[in-house]
């Protein structure tokens, strides 16, 4: 499968290129930009054919990887889309809740399928206990950073874990329950968020920005059942409830590379799509409206101080 590459438009996204060129491998087959004389190094270095037309590379490619953010490619997006390229796009936080679904009503058009970087639902740490997910009621999610995060980063962060979470729940959202602690304008030391679904099932997610080590965690309660899951310590372990004893099993978890499996799981699906199964108003696009409207709690917070 043939992907190019918009987005990497400088020398100093060097190291970002090469994630996604080894995630891509043999995929990767060229890279535009409207800075061409800034990425020839890139190009020359790593063997890369350099189209100096984004309408080259839409003609060429099976599907385009749009890194960084989306919001100064935007057009080109809506044009490979309607050259029926897949697209695999790294981060929409910059763009509004009507341009997102006006690109899912264009791929819907197309019969084109769109892919987000959602990477924590392909951690493996989360992928091996994915199948003992039946229903669960009490989904709670902690994540500690040693640095304060930047706007676009709480975006990514609470949409990476609304997805995460809403795999497992068929309903929609009932509530949404934010507490903020600002340390100023741009930066919260605590953010906590609460979302109550109509089938009875709350995802508490909290995030915390002044801590001594950085933490990822996420439990799952499920009937006579907890599943614990340690994304920095590598670690996963199930309690369950079974013939009147608590009975403990710990997951052998492997080393797999987030990033690679997700691309996998891309270029996969692309190859296996079924034009059937596209929609103008996909579930991801209902996580997206959720994760714009505790943006928006959040930023009211902001606001008041």
């Amino acid at each position: 499968m043939k992907v190019g590459l918009i987005g990497i438009n400088s020398p100093r996204n060097e190291n970002h290129f090469l994630k996604v060129k080894e995630a891509l491998g043999n995929n990767l087959y060229c890279i535009f930009s409207p800075h061409t004389e800034d990425i020839l190094p890139i190009s020359k270095t790593y063997n890369v054919k350099l189209f100096t037309s984004a309408n080259d590379l839409f003609e060429k490619s099976d599907a385009v990887y749009f890194a960084n953010s989306l919001k100064p490619n935007y057009d080109f997006a809506l044009n490979a889309l309607k050259k029926s390229c897949y697209l695999f796009i790294e981060d929409i936080s910059m763009l509004s809740i009507d341009e997102i679904k006006y690109l899912y009503k264009v791929a819907s058009e197309a019969r084109i399928k769109i892919q987000l970087k959602l990477t924590k639902s392909f951690l493996p740490e989360y992928l091996i206990v994915k199948n003992n997910l039946i229903e669960p009621k009490l989904i709670e999610i902690n994540d500690s950073y040693t640095y304060l995060l930047r706007n676009e980063e709480y975006f990514n962060t609470i949409l990476n874990n609304l997805f995460l979470a809403d795999q497992f729940i068929n309903s929609g959202v009932k509530k949404i329950s934010t507490l903020a602690l600002p340390l100023d304008k741009n930066h919260f030391g605590l953010v906590n968020i609460r979302i109550d679904y109509d089938n009875g099932t709350i995802v508490n997610i909290k995030t915390e920005n002044i801590v001594s080590e950085i933490k990822n965690t996420v439990s799952f309660y499920q009937p006579e059942q907890v599943i614990n899951v340690d994304f920095k310590q590598h670690f996963a372990v199930e309690h369950k409830f079974d013939m009147g004893h608590i009975s403990r099993n710990e997951f052998d978890i492997n080393q797999d590379n987030a990033l690679h499996t997700e691309i996998d799981n891309f270029i996969h699906s692309c190859q296996n799509f079924n034009p059937q199964n596209i929609s103008e108003s996909p579930k991801i696009v209902k996580i997206i409206k959720t994760t714009f409207d505790i943006i928006e709690q959040l930023s009211q917070t902001n606001n008041h101080l």
